[in-house]
């Protein structure tokens, strides 16, 4: 008899201005502009390497539909850090994205100001340290400038086979 493969997701784990898993300041980020979050531990031991991303944005003032927002992971072993951009929430160069993983985008579906644009995908985590990067491509639109309206979600989907 064949086994099952069950989708088994854990604890998100949260990208956001505060109260989350680790710190990524999205609050007015400009257009043209990254931002690179704390680094999250994942601890020790054994890891599930799969993960969904969510991506929820929101803008202050009308976005273009069809602009883009990058999302990235950079990976550490705890030594080296993809991009080398650190391990603290901090500005993510336009260059520094080339040696990141893109994860992903979301693309803009709305003109209107202050509502949830929201984007999903999976991705891969093999190291035990992990930040997310986001990039606002707009042409000429900041995000939203309200705390924790704008936000990138990690979920472990660990292998559960029956």
């Amino acid at each position: 008899m064949a086994s099952k493969i069950y989708y088994a997701p854990e604890t998100a784990i949260t990208f956001k201005d505060s109260g989350g898993s680790a710190v990524l300041a999205l609050q007015n980020l400009a257009f043209g502009v990254g931002r690179i979050s704390a680094q999250y531990d994942r601890g020790s031991g054994s890891k599930p390497m799969l993960h969904s991303w969510k991506g929820v944005v929101q803008f202050e003032t009308a976005p273009v539909v069809g602009e883009l927002v990058e999302v990235y992971l950079a990976q550490s072993n705890g030594t080296y850090v993809d991009g080398t951009v650190g391990t603290a929430d901090a500005a993510l160069a336009s260059d520094k994205r080339r040696n990141l993983d893109l994860i992903g985008v979301i693309v803009v579906d709305t003109t209107s100001t202050a509502t949830d644009i929201v984007a999903s995908g999976f991705c891969y985590i093999w190291q035990r340290y992990v930040s997310v990067g986001v990039w606002n491509g707009s042409a000429g639109d900041n995000l939203e400038n309200t705390a924790n309206v704008s936000l990138i979600e990690l979920t472990p989907i660990p292998d559960e086979v029956q």
